[in-house]
């Protein structure tokens, strides 16, 4: 489990990112401070998953 547990977050954060741009009816600097947000989780996880590769 904790070995898919980036996994696990990047994809969670693909899906509230999608259902952020689908129900948000104006894009204000809420709108971008949480998309934002969610590309930097997806991209610190995916450099997580490519260290743990590099170690094992």
């Amino acid at each position: 489990m904790k070995k898919n547990l980036p996994l696990i977050v990047i994809i969670a954060s693909a899906i509230l990112m999608i259902a952020n741009f689908i129900y948000t009816e104006d894009f204000d600097r809420g709108f971008w401070m949480s998309t934002l947000s969610s590309v930097l989780i997806i991209i610190s996880m995916l450099l997580t998953i490519r260290e743990r590769k590099k170690n094992d």
